[in-house]
Formats: C-alpha cells, sequence, structure tokens
C-alpha cells in the first residue's frame, strides 16, 4: 500500500520501491518524505473500508441493472432495494476486521 501512498502523492512517479522504502526516484518532481508517505498511508488506510463498501455496493447495483431497462416496468421493491444500494456509503460506518473483511454495514436485502 506504500506505493499506492506514494502514487496519490506524485501522479505517475517514476521510482524504484523495494519492499521497505524508494530504491531510486527516476522523476523530476521531489521525491515525498517519509513522512508525507505515512500520513497519506494512513489516510488510505481510513479510507480503505469506505472504498470496499462501494466496491461491493456498486457490484450489487450492476447486477439489478438491468432490473431498470427502457423496455422494463421495475418493481417498487426492487426501486426501494436499489435506492437503498445507493444510500449505503451515507447510512454505513464500515470497518475492516482483523481479516480485512468489511464489517459493520447493514446491506438491503433484495426483495
Amino acid at each position: 500500500m506504500i506505493r499506492e501512498a506514494i502514487m496519490a502523492l506524485v501522479p505517475d512517479a517514476q521510482f524504484v520501491y523495494s519492499d521497505t522504502q524508494i530504491m531510486q526516484w527516476h522523476d523530476t518532481r521531489p521525491q515525498p518524505t517519509e513522512e508525507e508517505i505515512q500520513n497519506k498511508l494512513a489516510e488510505l488506510k481510513a479510507a480503505e473500508p469506505m472504498r470496499q463498501l462501494r466496491i461491493q455496493r456498486n457490484q450489487l447495483l450492476q447486477q439489478t441493472d438491468w432490473w431498470v431497462l427502457p423496455d422494463r416496468a421495475p418493481t417498487q421493491a426492487q426501486l426501494d432495494y436499489r435506492q437503498a444500494l445507493r444510500d449505503l456509503p451515507q447510512n454505513s460506518s464500515p470497518e475492516l476486521d482483523a481479516n480485512g473483511n468489511l464489517i459493520n454495514v447493514n446491506w438491503p436485502e433484495q426483495q
């Protein structure tokens, strides 16, 4: 995840990274400091539960997109389910368990 932190700080940066440090910086822009990298890493880790929630939510929405095609008439239950999925980010406080699994989300049930 450190590589992602560096790329978030310096988009499209050219560098060689080992398991623990930047080995070579091949970019004209300044190399981020260790403090900047650690701060960005903490920010990305804090955002990870919501990122995973959105990925899973989007998959569920994609699975039900056919419900709302122009040649179909979705039921109110189907519309309500899709709306509940869209509202999940505002109505949830997702967390990750020790295994990196998403918890603390009340997923709506498909009717």
